[in-house]
């Protein structure tokens, strides 16, 4: 999962949030042509987030054990071409 597990919640939605999310993408795409990302349903920051950085919603759920509970998630993927050249794909390497 990327990000949320490798950052103090005082960075969750700045500038080194979305840095580490688009070097953690962009090494990604080195090996693979899509990324998909688990969201807790109920999580509306975060599915804005995904939205933002261009995650695709789609029709696949899951329930993932959280804190001892079952939570429904809901996945988004990103794919290289629609990384490639998007907001979220900034600086000067491709």
């Amino acid at each position: 999962e990327i990000g949320w597990t490798l950052i103090a919640r005082e960075f969750w939605g700045g500038a080194a949030n979305r840095e580490m999310k688009r070097l953690m993408l962009r090494h990604a795409f080195t090996g693979v042509d899509t990324v998909m990302f688990r969201v807790g349903a109920e999580n509306v920051r975060s599915r804005r987030a995904m939205e933002k950085i261009g995650g695709r919603l789609t029709d696949r759920e899951e329930m993932a054990n959280v804190g001892g509970r079952q939570v429904a998630h809901v996945v988004y993927t990103i794919d290289r071409a629609d990384f490639l050249g998007s907001p979220l794909d900034i600086g000067d390497e491709r």
